[in-house]
């Protein structure tokens, strides 16, 4: 089934090794994160920007772009205009 579930694992060190493809693979398949992530955009969209022209979004450590689509869908939906720069130092993402 999922061995690795019966042993304790290092923890990641995103900031000082370049993860694996599958590496980010496994974290993409958690949609409840995203789904929230993409709730939480939202909701400061239309909360705390929705007098702004624009706003203007950092995803830091963008991986593979589950974060930049859920910034993406959630300003589509606030009906908010991004400006949305994605920043990822692996190029294994």
């Amino acid at each position: 089934e999922m061995p690795y579930r019966d042993f304790l694992q290092a923890p990641l060190q995103p900031l000082m090794d370049n993860l694996q493809s599958q590496t980010y693979e496994t974290f993409e398949r958690d949609p409840v994160k995203y789904a929230q992530y993409e709730q939480a955009i939202y909701k400061a969209l239309v909360t705390r920007h929705k007098d702004d022209e624009s706003v203007c979004l950092v995803v830091v450590g963008a991986g593979r772009g589950p974060l930049v689509r859920c910034a993406l869908r959630a300003s589509k939906k606030a009906e908010t205009k991004l400006r949305l720069y994605a920043v990822e130092k692996n190029k294994n993402a």
